[in-house]
């Protein structure tokens, strides 16, 4: 896997990167493997360096997706043989050990895209809340691509290194992944699914279940308006944008009453 490039992003996690740093240098030993640390003030980017990987440093905070664009596109030092990305979290949530059969998938088989799904089996890592979420969002995303998903969310992913650019247009949230997820169905790339244990996450989420679960469905509703517009605006279109207006309203008079 010396054309593959994992990258993980790290805002304050110094309680779990040390054991994901472990196990990703275990299951992919030849890969080109690098840390974003998003402005972390703990020990975070000095767990990284103890154990010799690269480490690049936000200055200041970018987001998820912020973060995870800075490692895509640093190639500064590795020339052109890095030919996939990969990413996972560094929460300890997500399996590195997954990412070798990730890759393969997409070098054997031709797969743009390789997804490590949480929803495939049964994961007790997952709060009810979010497996509500996630399962809703992933059904909404397969009625209006017309085309099978399970998590439109997920944080495992290997893809090739040529949609590095087109990743730059998506969010710079946590909404980066429900967004590469329905621009790649719907786009046509070929894409697949493999079943994934989800553990809990060491530490504090930084997600919030209502302000982050609107915005990966704005991601999921606004791209499908754009590429079914007949669909969207005969099923949930008219709901969803009222919504939507009411939100903007709400933020609107909250800034006015301050």
């Amino acid at each position: 896997m010396k054309d593959l490039r994992i990258v993980i992003p790290a805002y304050n996690e110094e309680n779990a990167i040390g054991d994901v740093i472990d196990r990703v240098k275990v299951s992919c030993p030849d890969a080109d493997f690098i840390i974003v640390n998003d402005a972390s003030s703990d020990r975070t980017v000095q767990i990284a360096i103890d154990r010799g990987i690269k480490v690049i440093s936000n200055p200041v905070n970018l987001g998820y997706g912020g973060a995870l664009k800075v490692g895509f596109n640093h190639f500064t030092d590795t020339g052109d043989y890095i030919k996939y990305l990969a990413f996972l979290d560094a929460d300890g949530t997500y399996p590195p050990e997954k990412i070798p059969e990730l890759y393969n998938l997409c070098v054997n088989n031709g797969y743009d895209m390789v997804v490590g799904s949480r929803l495939i089996s049964r994961n007790k890592g997952m709060p009810f809340i979010r497996m509500v979420g996630n399962s809703l969002f992933a059904f909404l995303a397969t009625i209006y691509s017309g085309r099978k998903v399970t998590d439109t969310g997920s944080g495992l992913r290997v893809f090739k290194k040529e949609l590095s650019s087109w990743v730059q247009e998506l969010p710079d949230g946590l909404d980066l992944t429900p967004a590469m997820t329905i621009k790649a169905l719907f786009e046509g790339l070929a894409y697949a699914e493999i079943a994934i244990e989800y553990n809990k996450r060491i530490g504090r989420s930084k997600l919030s279940n209502l302000r982050d679960g609107y915005r990966f469905l704005k991601v999921i509703m606004n791209a499908s308006r754009q590429h079914r517009p007949w669909l969207f605006y005969c099923t949930l279109g008219i709901p969803f944008l009222l919504v939507d207006l009411l939100v903007k309203l709400s933020s609107v008079l909250r800034t006015r009453d301050g």
